[in-house]
């Protein structure tokens, strides 16, 4: 049962953010939102920490130099996946941040899956087992009743079976789960744009020509 529930646990709770907006913002040439309209929607580009946990967990080595994409007031970053649609259907970075961080969701999901069958079979094999063992009462010439206890060997094996197939589904769900490591790279992959690959420059170019549809989708809303 523990193993599974490690398992599940793992998966649901995760671990703190790696990934923190830092002061400051680098502005796009269309400046800022101008009404409540356009902050519904609109982007800034500003500069983000993300920490590398190294693969023996212990110690992680910070990265100053990256840019995340922020709603107005916003802490927490909006991930790049979600923004490939409207963003990146000219560029190959959004496919190649998508893509790890697909990865990494496929793991984590198949991880909590084997978790979360475990802990059914463990539970589901617990109660057959336990509902294996019958008590038979029967009447004796001079009348009296007696208990005899009486185990049904089928029942008792088919619980014993799931039992040992809820450990075995928790173990796998262990070994699927990504490690700290791995984590933190999918989350700065899923935030966090880095040079060379990602230019600053090619950023807020991108966040130019959003927050302009976004403008222009509120100047053709109508006037409430």
């Amino acid at each position: 049962m523990r193993v599974s529930c490690a398992a599940l646990l793992m998966v649901t709770t995760g671990c703190a953010s790696t990934v923190t907006r830092l002061d400051g913002e680098f502005p796009a040439p269309i400046g800022p939102a101008k009404n409540a309209c356009e902050k519904q929607n609109w982007l800034i580009v500003a500069p983000t920490r993300a920490e590398f946990v190294e693969p023996s967990g212990r110690h992680a080595t910070p990265r100053d130099d990256g840019v995340a994409l922020y709603r107005v007031g916003a802490k927490r970053p909006v991930s790049i996946p979600s923004l490939a649609d409207e963003m990146g259907h000219e560029s190959p970075t959004f496919a190649d941040h998508s893509d790890v961080v697909r990865s990494y969701d496929t793991k984590t999901w198949a991880a909590a899956g084997m978790g979360a069958a475990g802990l059914l079979a463990i539970g589901i094999g617990t109660g057959l087992f336990v509902a294996s063992f019958k008590t038979k009462r029967t009447t004796q010439s001079d009348g009296s009743t007696s208990q005899q206890q009486d185990i049904d060997s089928t029942e008792a094996g088919i619980g014993g079976g799931l039992v040992l197939a809820g450990f075995g589904l928790g173990i796998v769900g262990l070994a699927l789960n990504p490690g700290q490591a791995e984590r933190s790279r999918a989350e700065a992959a899923r935030y966090v744009f880095f040079p060379p690959k990602d230019p600053r420059e090619n950023v807020v170019t991108w966040t130019q020509t959003y927050d302009q549809a976004v403008r222009d989708r509120c100047e053709r809303a109508p006037s409430p």
